[in-house]
């Protein structure tokens, strides 16, 4: 079979043989890796209704998705050869390590045996039997990593035939062999019910699991007789061997309580026996802890008295620090590339549900990252974008949001934390252009219930909603009202009394809020506000004591108590650049593990240069304007020698101004807001209009371009954003929401200060005046691909120009409108980053009604683009790396 393609797996060596078959290496020539694949022997693939089981089996084995479980790529069949494609574990078996050593010490074996538990604990949650535990079916990787091998195929092995006597008792699911002297390994891992053909539940693999532990420990067989049938007789009739008295007593117990005859007397579920096995673990560090604290009370004794001599208790003081005031240090969960989002710590603290867009950045699924492995477990593999998974507080399900092709509809889904069949709970929706945040989700203490964002209706703010899993009710929690937007980031604490929530502000600004709860979780009084708009806090995670909060703002995690008795804190040492912090739960023994995404970013202007309006440029987008910082928003002076751009080089958002190659940078504004941007010329290069949020609430300020203090032009409860000059210098476009609508629309004040005038009632975002002044060009929406309409100034009705223009990226020159859009079919979703896809920079000649395309592959641009009165340089904002890391602090306090 060496050098033969099977499928699309060219075999490449033989890796051993045994009764279920022939196993290879190969290679998978479709993705390139290694697999394993193994031949089925033909008596097993000719009667019919065993390759049906064997097929049922494979399947069922396919969905425990679990780190120490084998996982099966495919079941196949060419030319008469049935297969089976597993992954390749670069290791030895278990079997092969007792031969080379023996036995394994006491900590290599608890290792090996806390994770066989819990992969076997998993298989049993989902109705699974292994049936066939034995040193042969688990493999060790060189990493340390246990991976348990054939779940459900023991049911495959051929029947004795019974030649009458003791053989007809035998299980039919296990082969044997009575020549003497033959001991196969398989028979020594029997359970009594097994070996006397009764029925048999996951308790059977519990007494395998024991005897296996057993050899592991000692490196004997627990039970052991000249042949199988006298191992037979020995499993159902005697006591295993004694331990030797060196076995740590606690594991001892374990150990014999698993190889009891009585089912009714062993561990009842092997979930159970992994919490045993880890409290000897955590007893056994306690016992070494004790034994150093007392060789370290023998030293300090000593130490006391010879500094007592020379007055040196002041020394005695510094060494005696305690443990609490060593510093706070995270490092790396994951170092996977792409977007890392939503971390959620199971109920035990040993695994975090997260997000992430996967190897090729192409698809955000839900992944499951086990504290200590290498490489997090794939759960979901839609084709929408999963999102937000918050972990069940029993730790039985993983509850997540899956948007769907309409826009701003997602689905409410549970999912097992080791995989299998998906239940779809409800569907829930945004309305509302101020809501462009995904929705989030968080469970009720009890289990009974999540705490979603959903939409009350037409004309009201995205609110939250307690949906209950029992009955599908939905209980409204909270009521913004206008100007205010929705309410997101939900967050119950573990007592079951507060919901801390973030409110919208305005367009990119929010608030924290807490809610009082009562019975049942229900509202039981009005919200009030923990922190201002101007910090913009997001995100919050409750300690577990259900007295402070930790939260993102400012490009960091801070802590808050919810009596409002302190301001918040930035936390010390830890969550530069935090996002989404998630706490564990107190374990006995164990300090609290604190989680958080570490976010990144790295965006730069670029330039596209062509011959003429709307010619195809004829090289690539080249670098303008850089830093290794954010740089955004860029707009052209009117003489083209100067850009004004925002940047948060300095530690805030910032106008700055430069060069078009980006040389002689120099701060134009110092107002240290969480947001500023969207900076434009007057037309005789004077002053600049931007919004700002410096004092919570978005405005829009001039500034002389010379330097010098800005000034409010607007000051109105609803936000205004996105400014711009008109031709003739004496008005400024803006979008607001000051009609108390959702949606906003676009306004005009005077430039020189003065009241605001509704320009359009439609929905209109980043209004732009041509350049003769007769028309005003807007987009519906910024969050999504968007039509782009003209507005006569003169009157009448809109009319729409394009379609699918990204991000607001247009600029309206005389001959025509250069616009970023996305070819069909390749939009990414907005919820997590920048579009995916291909961008692609487009003219639209006003002449020829034409479009043409300028530059392809422009990457994950930003807003806006900007054009130099010439029409032929073009500079666009784009995001060119990022850092997306789950950052750990073991030891949190």
């Amino acid at each position: 079979m060496i050098d033969r393609v099977l499928s699309h797996y060219r075999i490449i060596q033989e890796l051993g043989a045994g009764g279920m078959g022939v196993v290879y290496l190969a290679e998978d020539v479709r993705l390139g890796r290694r697999v394993a694949l193994k031949l089925l022997p033909p008596e097993h693939t000719q009667d019919e209704d065993r390759l049906r089981r064997f097929k049922q089996e494979a399947r069922a084995a396919s969905a425990l998705n679990h780190p120490n479980i084998l996982t099966i790529h495919e079941v196949g069949e060419e030319d008469g050869h049935h297969f089976i494609v597993t992954e390749f574990i670069d290791g030895e078996s278990l079997r092969a390590a007792l031969h080379r050593t023996g036995s394994l010490t006491f900590s290599q074996a608890l290792s090996v045996a806390t994770q066989v538990a819990s992969a076997l604990a998993a298989a049993h949650e989902a109705g699974i039997v292994h049936r066939d535990i034995k040193p042969e079916n688990i493999m060790l990787r060189r990493d340390g990593y246990v991976k348990v091998l054939d779940f459900g195929l023991a049911k495959l092995t051929e029947t004795l035939a019974p030649h009458g006597g003791d053989a007809s008792t035998l299980a039919p699911s296990v082969a044997l062999h009575t020549e003497p002297g033959m001991v196969l390994g398989t028979t020594q891992y029997l359970s009594p019910e097994q070996a006397a053909a009764r029925d048999v539940d996951a308790r059977s693999d519990i007494f395998s699991f024991g005897a296996m532990l057993y050899e592991m420990v000692t490196g004997q067989a627990a039970f052991q007789g000249a042949s199988a049938m006298e191992t037979v007789a020995a499993i159902l009739a005697q006591e295993p061997r004694p331990l030797p008295a060196s076995i740590h007593p606690e594991l001892s117990k374990v150990i014999l309580r698993c190889l009891r005859k009585d089912p009714a007397r062993r561990h009842q579920t092997m979930a159970d026996l992994k919490v045993a096995l880890e409290d000897v673990q955590e007893e056994s560090k306690s016992g070494r802890r004790v034994q150093q604290v007392r060789l370290r009370r023998r030293l300090v004794g000593a130490l006391v008295l010879a500094l007592g001599l020379v007055g040196g208790i002041f020394a005695w003081r510094d060494w005696a620090t305690p443990r609490s005031a060593e510093p706070l240090q995270a490092v790396p969960l994951t170092t996977l590339p792409g977007v890392q989002r939503y971390p959620s710590f199971s109920p035990d603290g040993e695994h975090v549900a997260f997000t992430w867009n996967g190897p090729r950045q192409d698809n955000p699924d839900i992944y499951v990252q086990q504290i200590g492995s290498a490489q997090p477990l794939h759960l979901t593999s839609d084709a929408g974008n999963d999102f937000n998974p918050v972990w069940s507080p029993d730790g039985r399900w993983i509850a997540f949001l899956r948007s769907q092709s309409e826009p701003n509809r997602s689905e409410l889904r549970l999912i097992a934390p080791l995989g299998g069949p998906e239940r779809k709970l409800a569907e829930v929706r945004l309305l509302g252009s101020l809501d462009i945040t995904p929705p989030y989700l968080a469970w009720c203490p009890d289990g009974t219930c999540l705490v979603v964002t959903d939409s009350p209706g037409e004309g009201h703010p995205n609110a939250l909603f307690a949906f209950s899993l029992e009955s599908a009710e939905r209980r409204q929690l909270t009521h913004p009202q206008p100007p205010a937007g929705g309410d997101s980031h939900p967050a119950v604490s573990p007592d079951g009394r507060w919901l801390v929530f973030r409110r919208m502000a305005g367009l990119f600004v929010g608030e924290l809020y807490r809610l009082p709860l009562g019975p049942g979780v229900t509202a039981a009084g009005e919200p009030e506000r923990l922190t201002l708009a101007a910090l913009n806090a997001e995100h919050p995670a409750w300690m577990p004591d259900s007295k402070e909060i930790l939260f993102s703002a400012k490009s960091s995690l801070w802590r808050l108590s919810v009596s409002g008795e302190n301001a918040p804190a930035r936390l010390p040492f830890v969550g530069d650049y935090g996002l989404m912090p998630a706490v564990s739960r107190p374990q006995p023994g164990r300090p609290l593990r604190l989680v958080y995404i570490r976010s990144f970013l790295d965006g730069n202007i670029w330039r596209v240069e062509t011959a003429a309006p709307g010619a195809t440029a004829s090289t690539p987008p080249v670098v303008a304007i850089s830093s290794t910082r954010l740089e955004d928003m860029p707009q052209f002076s009117p003489d083209g020698r100067r850009v004004a751009f925002t940047s948060d080089r300095s530690g805030n958002w910032e106008i700055w101004l430069t060069d078009p190659d980006g040389a002689n940078a120099v701060q134009l504004t110092s107002m240290g807001a969480v947001a500023a941007g969207y900076p434009h010329w007057s037309p005789d290069g004077q002053q600049i209009v931007f919004h700002s949020n410096v004092d919570g609430q978005w405005e829009v300020y001039l500034v002389p371009a010379a330097g010098g203090k800005p000034r409010n032009l607007t000051s109105h409860p609803a936000h205004d954003a996105k400014p711009r000059f008109s031709r003739d210098g004496k008005w400024v476009y803006f979008n607001s929401a000051r009609t108390g609508e959702q949606h906003q629309s676009v306004w005009k004040v005077p430039a020189s200060g003065g009241s605001a005038v509704q320009v359009a009632t439609g929905a209109g975002y980043a209004p732009q005046e041509s350049p003769d002044g007769e028309s005003i060009y807007y987009v519906e929406a910024i969050d999504k691909p968007s039509p782009l309409w003209r507005l006569p100034r003169s009157g009448g009705a809109p009319v729409k120009l394009l379609e699918g223009i990204l991000l607001a990226n247009f600029a309206v020159l005389t001959g025509g409108i250069y616009y970023i859009d996305q070819p069909s079919g390749q939009v990414g979703t907005h919820y997590v980053d920048q579009p995916t896809g291909e961008t692609r920079l487009r003219y639209f000649d006003f002449a020829t009604r034409k479009v043409t395309t300028v530059a392809r592959n422009l990457g994950s641009v930003d807003l806006p683009l900007t054009v130099s009165s010439d029409g032929r340089t073009i500079l666009f904002p784009r995001l060119d790396a990022s850092t997306n890391d789950l950052m750990l602090v073991s030891n949190f306090r």
